[in-house]
């Protein structure tokens, strides 16, 4: 039995309860199963199903429509950043952390995060803060197209799985597509076109690679598994593996998924960074459990 201070150690799973999603659920609860496994008591909460509350004297109170018992760490499987730094402010030790998952969230934030450690990205320009629809000149579309070559990668700053990411081949579709994300923050990138279809997902716990797939789609520039694409385990490269762990630190993650793109003669760099991986596609084609590592990771880190 897994112990703090003589009790059994007790956990919450935090998730969104508004994203049905079966794969969702089935990490939700094989996560649980295996704390199960380790004798940890590990409660999957969904966070519409938590009232964090300001009371009128200014302190923090929860409330939740199930009976729950203190934790001793929280699992954030979620985005919802105003929960998470309400229950930071309470004193709970989250895995991530608030700061980690609002800047891996926000595709800005992200990127100036990396850039802050001079973690090799493509060239990004951040879009321009909006009320409304984004209506921007030819100059202002002229000079992203100069700067960023004939194609662009327009990418909404919100967004998972590959969408919300969009491949444009002319200045009129550029203003177009600006115009239809109606207002929502985006960043605009070159096109790595040696890696168009393929790119490697690095798996890490601690500052510890646990193992990486190629992700290839014959169909599409992204290689998503979600959108088709297929995975097969690789062997990364010591430069791969240096740009993945410089990453996974520069956000200050627990855990992550980190994404890199084939650059020239095969350069690594990196697409983005993923707080809420989801790890099932790697657990299934490598045998290796993720969900009992991170946990053992946690178990160590609070005990």
């Amino acid at each position: 039995m897994s112990k703090v201070g003589g009790n059994v150690m007790n956990g919450w799973l935090i998730y969104n309860g508004s994203l049905k999603i079966k794969k969702f659920e089935l990490l939700t609860e094989r996560l649980v199963a295996e704390a199960n496994k380790k004798g940890i008591e590990l409660t999957a909460i969904a966070n519409n199903e938590l009232f964090p509350t300001i009371n009128s004297n200014g302190e923090l109170d929860l409330n939740s429509l199930q009976p729950l018992t203190d934790p001793d760490f929280i699992i954030f499987w979620d985005k919802d950043v105003y929960l998470a730094e309400h229950l930071e402010l309470m004193g709970y030790r989250l895995f991530n952390s608030k700061d980690a998952i609002e800047r891996c969230d926000h595709k800005s934030l992200m990127h100036l995060q990396l850039a802050k450690q001079k973690v090799k990205t493509p060239k990004t320009i951040i879009g321009p803060f909006s009320f409304n629809e984004h209506e921007v000149s030819d100059d202002y579309a002229d000079y992203v197209m100069e700067q960023l070559g004939e194609e662009v990668i327009l990418k909404e700053a919100y967004g998972s799985f590959g969408m919300q990411v969009y491949k444009l081949t002319s200045k009129e579709e550029l203003k177009q597509k600006m115009k239809d994300i109606n207002g929502r923050d985006f960043i605009l990138q070159e096109p790595i076109k040696t890696s168009f279809g393929r790119d490697l997902r690095v798996n890490i716990i601690g500052n510890e690679i646990v193992g990486a797939m190629q992700r290839e789609f014959e169909l599409d520039f992204r290689a998503n598994i979600t959108l088709g694409g297929q995975g097969t385990l690789t062997t990364l490269t010591p430069e791969q593996e240096e740009l993945a762990l410089q990453a996974h630190r520069a956000l200050g993650l627990d855990f992550s998924g980190v994404d890199l793109l084939f650059g020239e003669q095969d350069e690594p760099i990196v697409c983005e960074v993923n707080s809420n991986v989801n790890y099932l596609s790697f657990e299934d084609i490598s045998g290796v459990n993720f969900g009992s590592l991170l946990l053992d990771y946690i178990i160590g880190d609070i005990s």
